[in-house]
């Protein structure tokens, strides 16, 4: 059993429930906060973007590259910090640039634009990471922000973060990338897939 401080990076609408992300402190390992039985967190869940907690935890890895999940069976609030920006600045990698950063270059491209990790040989070695962009991302009023550039260059982002989405994410602002937990195909010759989401951003 593990106790350890865990500031709460991310939280992401999975239905009815909150999928929440974190980052262990002591060794900038990142966690999904699973409960003890393995789901994602009740809709009344107290953790909130900002948050340090110190948890009482085991690991519980899904299939790589989901391989942040902890199952928690023990919380105190520690505090709430306004340097969140700033410890992910400078203890984790972030990709910089444009879409072709994220996830360390694994990704693939629909034809409309989503992007995916499906090559269970080739992944990150986390399915949640940072990024920086090059460009504007904009909401699309719907489901997705969009990267663009130029003619040809368009990519759509669903976003999955419980705060209300802006009309703009401007260009170098910090934001929060995940993947989706595998989606089986259900077609002969077409790779299980998972896709990525935008999970929040750092102002």
């Amino acid at each position: 059993m593990i106790h350890a401080e865990v500031l709460i990076t991310s939280k992401t609408k999975w239905g009815e429930q909150y999928c929440i992300g974190g980052i262990e402190i002591a060794t900038g390992r990142f966690v999904r906060l699973m409960t003890p039985l393995g789901g994602y967190q009740p809709h009344n869940s107290p953790f909130e973007i900002g948050d340090i907690w110190k948890l009482k935890y085991t690991y519980n890895p899904d299939k790589p590259p989901h391989i942040e999940d902890i199952r928690v069976y023990g919380r105190s609030f520690v505090k709430k910090t306004s340097k969140l920006k700033a410890y992910v600045t400078a203890n984790c990698k972030i990709w910089k640039g444009d879409y072709s950063t994220l996830f360390d270059g694994y990704l693939r491209w629909t034809i409309n634009g989503s992007g995916y990790l499906g090559n269970p040989k080739k992944l990150p070695p986390n399915s949640v990471g940072f990024w920086i962009s090059d460009t504007d991302l904009e909401w699309d009023g719907e489901k997705y922000y969009i990267y663009k550039k130029g003619v040809f260059i368009k990519k759509r982002i669903p976003y999955k973060g419980a705060a209300p989405p802006l009309n703009v994410i401007p260009k170098g602002t910090l934001v929060r990338m995940s993947s989706a937990k595998w989606l089986k195909s259900g077609y002969v010759g077409v790779e299980d897939r998972c896709y990525i989401q935008l999970s929040g951003w750092y102002l």
